[in-house]
């Protein structure tokens, strides 16, 4: 045999073994258009027989109205979905573009299931209107759905933009929220809900049930450090919400539920529902699940003719709210953020009541003991399974009062800069009066804004010693005593839209300001059409010392 023909062989047979690499990669990141906007038309796109998707393909429904009466799973892969019109994008619009495609749900399920998402995976749902005319009541627990697995090194992402929910549809049949998530970073970007009805459904209903891939019920989240400015959260971004709020975290996934981490900010949200912007709710109140983690809440515009009680409401972790601002012409509200222990009023196993007489409860225990998972306190020892065991000790059953108790870090909640632009105020912060307040303390475990005035000098109306203020670097207080904030609105670049800038300085010793937190890239680089994002560590080692 020649050395030609040698060589010529040699080539047909990695020509062989590597054609089907080949094509699959060919084949990767395609644009496929179903027949019709079907179920069965769409199904076919991504389960095949007409093509089965794979990672970074985009499929798109044409236009038209159709009534589906099953949804769509997707799994292990992810990929773009999107109907046709005119999208909004950036920072200078709110709210859904205008679509030309609309699905009306009548399956009794999500339009779109997404599960076995995995890290390095990206998955959108783009471009829709979206209808539950005709469905039953509670027969829908979202109209998407999202579940990934976490690793030590991130989290799946996901975007949701640019959908319509047809105004008053779907507050009777939706069981859970508009959007559920389990274990997925990205953001939900630019979408449009309108109901009329006060106790509406969320926009998203958030968890982190296994951080970083480890256990269940959101445990991990608690017993691993914030993610504050990062990638490593939820992004709730530029909505138009109308009797809608912003987020809970009460549906539970596979894994259990719990454990969210979010960031709310840009939204415009109208005739508020409950405490509207983004709140949700805190550990004990949906069981074994544990509660919010970490919350970040900035630059939403509230308006209301409905009531308003509280603007946001923090019942378990650390949160920081900033420059919110509030119209309510000819009322008012009662504050901007209410923090309360659910402990108090969600008595069921298994954490029970915060009494001093279980084995998660703080000893010695007093009337102003620490409750588990509580406001302003963060990262703790790991607890796990389904009746809570110490990590450390898991074959070790809790039996004894404080055997479990994970010690948590002090990790204070932080409150400034938020305007009341119409109506009257009664205080910034209020925790309820059902036990929490003798825990939750100010000026320990939070520290509210002493006043809705910005900083006229560096003394007034903020002067150092007690609470938040707020405004330009150059006035912020020289003097300070350990643990108060102050919110400098004109540092950091990483608004790339417009002035609305902003870094938390916090006191951490007399006299000395370090910078705390400063807020992640706006827009979300996936909200400006990337398909990664990088994480950004905050700032955590500056400091200024006056002299």
């Amino acid at each position: 045999m020649t050395k030609v023909r040698r060589l010529s062989l040699l080539f047909l047979t990695l020509l062989v073994l590597i054609s089907p690499f080949a094509a699959q990669t060919l084949r990767a990141q395609g644009t496929f258009t179903a027949a019709s906007c079907s179920r069965s038309d769409v199904n076919a796109v991504i389960n095949g027989p007409t093509h089965t998707a794979t990672n970074g393909d985009t499929i798109t429904i044409p236009a038209g109205t159709c009534t589906w009466t099953s949804g769509i799973t997707i799994t292990n892969v992810g990929i773009t979905i999107t109907g046709t019109g005119t999208p909004n994008t950036g920072a200078g619009t709110v709210g859904a573009g205008a679509a030309n495609t609309t699905l009306i749900d009548n399956a009794s399920a999500p339009f779109f299931t997404f599960t076995g998402l995995a890290v390095g995976q990206t998955a959108k749902v783009e471009l829709l209107t979206m209808s539950a005319s005709g469905a039953g009541s509670l027969s829908i627990p979202g109209s998407v759905q999202f579940t990934g697995t976490c690793t030590a090194s991130g989290c799946p992402n996901i975007r949701v933009d640019n959908i319509t929910y047809t105004a008053n549809q779907w507050e009777t049949p939706l069981s859970y929220g508009f959007i559920l998530t389990d274990n997925v970073f990205g953001v939900v970007d630019h979408n449009t809900a309108r109901e009329s009805t006060s106790a509406s459904p969320p926009l998203v209903q958030i968890n982190f049930s296994g951080w970083q891939g480890v256990g269940s019920f959101g445990d991990n989240s608690f017993a691993s450090p914030n993610t504050f400015g990062t990638a490593q959260t939820l992004y709730i971004e530029n909505n138009f919400l109308d009797g809608v709020r912003g987020s809970e975290n009460d549906w539970g996934s596979a894994n259990g539920g719990g454990g969210a981490r979010y960031a709310c900010r840009f939204n415009t949200v109208v005739n508020m529902s409950g405490t509207g912007v983004c709140s949700a709710h805190g550990t004990a109140w949906s069981g074994r699940i544990r509660g919010q983690r970490q919350v970040e809440v900035y630059y939403n515009t509230v308006s209301t003719n409905t009531g308003c009680d509280s603007i946001s409401g923090l019942n378990s972790g650390v949160g920081y709210y900033f420059s919110n601002s509030v119209s309510y012409p000819g009322g008012g509200c009662n504050k901007f953020v209410a923090l309360g222990i659910p402990r108090f009023i969600k008595t069921a196993p298994p954490w029970d009541s915060c009494d001093g007489s279980r084995p998660w409860d703080q000893l010695p225990f007093s009337s102003s003991s620490q409750c588990l998972d509580q406001p302003g306190r963060g990262v703790g020892s790991l607890l796990q399974n389904l009746t809570p065991v110490l990590a450390s000790a898991p074959t070790i059953l809790c039996s004894l009062l404080g055997q479990c108790w994970p010690n948590p870090a002090l990790d204070p909640v932080y409150e400034a800069g938020d305007v009341m632009t119409a109506g009257g105020l009664g205080s910034a912060v209020v925790v309820a009066n059902d036990g929490s307040s003798a825990r939750i303390l100010a000026n320990r475990d939070y520290y509210a804004q002493v006043s809705q005035l910005a900083q006229s000098s560096s003394t007034s109306p903020f002067n150092g010693t007690t609470g938040t203020g707020y405004g330009l670097l150059a006035r912020r207080p020289t003097t300070c005593t350990s643990g108060v904030g102050y919110w400098a609105t004109d540092t950091g670049t990483w608004n790339t839209s417009s002035s609305k800038q902003g870094t938390l300085y916090v006191c951490t010793s007399t006299n000395t300001w370090t910078a705390r937190y400063t807020p992640y890239t706006y827009p979300h680089p996936l909200a400006k059409g990337g398909t990664s994002v990088v994480a950004i560590d905050p700032a955590t080692n500056l400091t200024a010392t006056p002299n």
